[in-house]
């Protein structure tokens, strides 16, 4: 096989049926190739493990890859593992049994799979004669009538006579360019359905290829179990090529990793980019043929991707679910898994084993439900709706984290463009707030916020400076360190600038220097606190120039220490009075009595020095020196070597 054909694109076919009508025999009559591989496969005559056959198929842009499932009933979860990433069917049934009970259950797990194509094979039509042929093919028609197989192609065939072989071949082809276009997130993802080594070049691992590229020195993630690889090599249809992408059977050769640390169940993927789980929200459809009801906490067996985990099956909304019903439902998983929302999975009995049900993740990492809750309902409703309602619960999920579209694109594994565009039409009706970003951030790295948190957190910041201003009655705003400190405890610090940002500009709150108020905020003291307050203030306000220490304040008023510190924090703040140095402090009156003074000074001789002003007012020259360089700090004056000027 050339390099060209190896990157065509594959349409993956897998078998379903009974066990003993043939599967295996009709790929060697298809190809050429013997699906079964192991000793005991051959052995015992049946299909223990996944078998993988290419089909050629000339002239034709896509590759036609048959996955050959086991059809005894105590390998179903084996098929469950194949038949996840297909992309259409081929039912095999025997024409000298019919429908038989394992048809049924691989009929109704490609149903519960969402599989959408499929073509039907009558095996061993060499052991029936044609009028049986003719009853069996109507029985076949009633069999599949109103499901994806309604109207499919029914082709009686045999591999030891080679009738009918060309007619199939045909109608694989036809199928094949029916195939529909698998979604691509661009994040590579890749079920292990299968785990081998190779003599001369170690571990590998098999599967589909469900989204995004794989390289060659690519790293990589084995998850849930966290473990980080390199790709050493890449095989496809037994092709050594540089890369694979969606949609193709692939093999992996890694790096450094022990056969005995993988399994069929994991999942390969960029690093970083699933998160493990103990618990699963889903939409689950039970079978009309399962024939009971089905009762909260029933201990089921999960199969979604190629793993099996036992879980606890939780309903939301009720207590129980009857056959052909469908419900919401959490899986609390005794292992964990990775998935994403609209992955399909199957629902099998624990004991004694039996498909049961099936259906779609809608949460791959959900919380905790409290059951029978209107909003939680509600929420999943969303998780099941179109792309614009998916999106948007999932920034309602985030609460005060911001997201950005790349982040929501992973967890739901849809393209970041498909998501791009559900955040422009969110943020036109209003409902996503973008977060201000610095100028040099790119626009694709912005982050958003639900119009409802972002509402709720500019409530819980009046909210914080409310409470502040209220232990604190002397003061009318509050340090914005301080603000942002415990601001922080709630969500981020983009966050927090964004919501200062915008309170301000609608003259909600007010930033000054490095304080934040709330705009049109009236003090309000207690009577006691007012008295004291009062009687502080007059003391400053009726010594003038030659005002007292702080700490003789204090003394004479005898005002506990914490007490005094609140009542002068509260008047520096408010201006009222003014500290032009550490040992003194003025009434704003005195200040501007003080500045009359020196600009008549200055108008009169240009400059004036310590020892001027001390002579001129005759008082103390810590009073001259504290009251020039606090004007040559607020700009009135400047310093001339021991001489100060107008500025």
């Amino acid at each position: 096989m050339s390099e060209a054909q190896s990157e065509r694109k594959h349409s993956i076919i897998g078998t379903a049926g009974h066990i003993d009508h043939g599967k295996t025999h009709l790929f060697n009559a298809l190809t050429g190739i013997e699906a079964d591989s192991l000793a005991a496969e051959k052995r015992r005559g049946i299909t223990i493990e996944l078998g993988f056959v290419f089909m050629e198929a000339p002239g034709q842009d896509r590759q036609i890859v048959f996955i050959d499932v086991p059809g005894h009933e105590k390998l179903i979860k084996t098929m469950v593992a194949g038949a996840s990433n297909i992309d259409a069917a081929l039912l095999v049934i025997a024409a000298d049994e019919g429908v038989s009970l394992q048809t049924r259950e691989h009929f109704d797990i490609l149903q519960l799979l969402g599989i959408q194509k499929g073509i039907i094979a009558l095996t061993k039509m060499d052991l029936v004669d044609e009028n049986r042929l003719k009853i069996l093919e109507s029985e076949v028609e009633n069999f599949v009538r109103d499901t994806f197989m309604d109207k499919a192609p029914i082709i009686p065939v045999s591999s030891v006579t080679g009738s009918g072989i060309k007619e199939l071949k045909r109608a694989l082809v036809e199928v094949s360019k029916d195939v529909l276009e698998r979604s691509d997130s661009g994040i590579f993802r890749m079920p292990v359905d299968r785990v081998f080594t190779m003599r001369g070049f170690g571990t590998v691992i098999a599967g589909t290829v469900l989204s995004g590229e794989v390289k060659i020195g690519d790293k990589i993630e084995i998850f849930p179990d966290g473990i980080e690889t390199k790709v050493r090599g890449i095989h496809v249809h037994h092709q050594k090529t540089e890369s694979s992408s969606i949609g193709k059977r692939t093999a992996l050769n890694l790096l450094g990793v022990e056969k005995e640390k993988l399994r069929r169940g994991q999942c390969a993927g960029q690093p970083g980019s699933l998160t493990p789980t103990n618990r699963l929200d889903g939409k689950l459809h039970l079978l009309k043929s399962y024939g009971k009801e089905l009762k909260n906490r029933a201990r089921v067996r999960l199969h979604t991707g190629t793993a099996e985990i036992i879980s606890r099956l939780v309903f939301l909304d009720r207590d129980k679910i009857m056959p052909g019903d469908a419900a919401s439902v959490q899986f609390v998983l005794e292992a964990p898994t990775v998935a994403l929302p609209k992955d399909r999975f199957v629902l099998r009995t624990f004991s004694p084993l039996m498909t049961i049900g099936g259906g779609y993740i809608l949460d791959s990492s959900p919380a905790k439900h409290k059951r029978l809750d209107v909003q939680t309902i509600k929420e999943l409703n969303k998780l099941d709706g179109e792309i614009q309602e998916v999106v948007e619960q999932m920034f309602l999920k985030g609460i005060f984290t911001p997201q950005g579209t790349a982040g929501i694109a992973l967890k739901t594994g849809e393209r970041e463009q498909v998501v791009t565009d559900a955040v422009e039409r969110l943020l036109k009706e209003s409902k996503l707030v973008r977060l201000s970003q610095e100028k040099t951030v790119p626009e694709k790295d912005e982050k958003y916020l639900h119009k409802e948190s972002y509402d709720d957190l500019e409530k819980k910041l009046i909210s914080i400076l409310k409470t502040f201003l209220e232990k604190n009655t002397h003061l009318i705003s509050m340090p914005y360190v301080e603000l942002r400190s415990v601001f922080l405890k709630i969500a981020g610090s983009m966050v927090f600038s964004s919501i200062v940002d915008d309170l301000s500009q609608r003259n909600i709150i007010y930033r000054k220097d490095s304080k934040v108020g709330l705009v049109g905020y009236k003090l309000e003291m207690k009577p006691r606190e007012q008295k004291i307050a009062d009687a502080v203030e007059k003391l400053f306000k009726d010594a003038g120039l030659n005002a007292p220490l702080e700490e003789d304040v204090r003394k004479e008023l005898g005002i506990v220490p914490g007490e005094f510190k609140k009542i002068m924090d509260g008047f520096i703040e408010r201006g009222i009075l003014v500290r032009l140095s550490d040992k003194v402090t003025y009434h704003m009156e005195t200040v501007n009595t003080a500045k009359e003074i020196v600009t008549t000074e200055l108008k009169e001789k240009n400059a004036i020095t310590i020892a001027d002003l001390r002579d001129k007012l005759q008082f103390s020259r810590k009073y001259a020196q504290a009251i020039l360089e606090y004007f040559d700090t607020v700009g009135l004056t400047k310093r001339d070597k021991d001489k100060h000027v107008m500025k």
